[in-house]
């Protein structure tokens, strides 16, 4: 028996006929098609190339390169056992790859030839090496314990760069000229040669300190804005921006954030709040809050490719609001009479994100099993949306835990447990 107020059933056909229009204004029809499943007993990472034409998954003995089919082209691996691959990408041309192990950096060309191999060892066994070209792909940037090192193409040192502390990340600006590495009490600026431009230190933060997820008063988070002028730092919970000089500008927000996502387009941030998105400007005036009207749990931001929308994830499924007047479009999945009335969290979304043309949003959710044993035990599942609500793939089976899409959109790579699976998506104008 069903105990509502009156209130509550107007409430809820509202919602349904709100829902019902949307998908009724739909004009595309979009297909999902399962490509293919590759195979592998462990699947660290996985990744596509610049054109998208090519996947390689990585685990520690090896990289594997497949076809959009999941034909294997070739296999790269070290000629030494000991060499355990943590870190793998593709030259921002495709031509080149380079892998981070335990015991170095190596370069590859795409017919899986060794061009060279520079040691670096970890001086920390659980700190991992990540490596990564630079931009203009004319230099290689492998990130250690206490250091990073930059090379070249022909495996010649161009500088090391070095922290008191564990390094836990490092960013390039988009004019491709600046590089910021970030360690627990400061971060510093460098330029692309690796000369010492400056260095922002938590020592010169006003801020209250928070036990933050890393520890008590630690920088967690660093990234440039769009134009290279501003530096953004989360501080124990704290957004922070900076100036070039290293001057602390302002602070955004007074609330525990656990992430920041400024746009493209160099006007707006948006920092993840636990019940909620604020945007803000580079002024530091609070524009929106994007508050969930159950005051569920968030666990995921992103904007779309054209700064019109933003997502936010969390324990009612995905929410997208309009980034130019703060009101909320949807809500995915859409809601249902069972779901309000019983109150259950049927729907727990995180690692939200849009395709790059804009036109899918994904997001990883939790959804209650249906065996006679355990109906109560949630199932991690990817769930595809089109950009106007359509709902276009939902799995049949646990287990989904990453997933990422192909630069032009046409792809996605899910990976499932010891398999990757390839989906196909293509649109139908009606």
């Amino acid at each position: 028996m069903l105990n509502c107020k009156k209130n509550s059933i107007i409430f809820i056909v509202s919602l349904v006929a709100i829902a019902a229009t949307i998908y009724f204004k739909t004009r595309e029809t979009w297909k999902v098609i399962e490509l293919g499943r590759i195979h592998q007993s462990v699947i660290n990472g996985f990744l596509f190339s610049p054109d998208g034409k090519i996947i390689a998954t990585y685990n520690d003995r090896k990289v594997t390169l497949w076809n959009l089919e999941a034909e294997q082209i070739r296999t790269l691996s070290s000629d030494t056992t000991k060499a355990k691959i943590k870190s793998f990408v593709f030259s921002p041309d495709g031509q080149l790859m380079v892998t981070a192990s335990n015991t170095g950096v190596t370069l590859w060309n795409t017919q899986g030839k060794q061009l060279w191999t520079s040691p670096f060892i970890t001086q920390d066994y659980y700190h991992i090496p990540v490596v990564d070209f630079h931009p203009d792909g004319k230099m290689i940037v492998a990130r250690g314990n206490k250091e990073v090192k930059l090379w070249n193409l022909n495996g010649e040192e161009i500088q090391t760069l070095h922290h008191k502390e564990t390094i836990e990340a490092f960013r390039f600006s988009l004019d491709r000229q600046t590089i910021a590495t970030l360690s627990p009490q400061e971060v510093k600026l460098w330029s692309r040669s690796g000369e010492e431009l400056q260095i922002l230190k938590r020592s010169g933060l006003t801020t209250p300190l928070r036990v933050s997820t890393k520890g008590y008063g630690w920088f967690e988070y660093v990234n440039f804005s769009p134009d290279g002028r501003t530096i953004i730092t989360i501080d124990s919970g704290n957004v922070n921006l900076w100036s070039q000089e290293g001057k602390l500008l302002r602070n955004l927000s007074t609330l525990m954030v656990a992430d920041v996502a400024p746009n493209s387009n160099n006007t707006a941030i948006l920092t993840l709040h636990p019940q909620g998105a604020r945007l803000w400007n580079y002024q530091g005036k609070l524009l929106y809050f994007f508050e969930h009207l159950d005051m569920s749990y968030s666990r995921g931001i992103s904007w779309s490719p054209d700064n019109q929308i933003v997502a936010t994830a969390g324990s009612s499924g995905v929410t997208l609001w309009n980034a130019e007047d703060g009101k909320r479009i949807q809500t995915l999945p859409r809601i249902s009479l069972w779901n309000i009335l019983e109150n259950i969290d049927h729907h727990s979304c995180e690692a939200v994100s849009f395709s790059s043309n804009g036109q899918i949003i994904a997001a990883i959710c939790k959804f209650p099993g249906t065996g006679v044993f355990s109906p109560g035990v949630f199932k991690d599942g990817l769930r595809l949306w089109s950009r106007d609500g359509q709902e276009l793939w939902t799995p049949d089976e646990n287990g989904y835990d990453s997933y990422v899409f192909s630069p032009d959109s046409q792809t996605l790579a899910v990976k499932h447990e010891g398999q990757l699976i390839l989906l196909k998506l293509s649109v139908r104008k009606r």
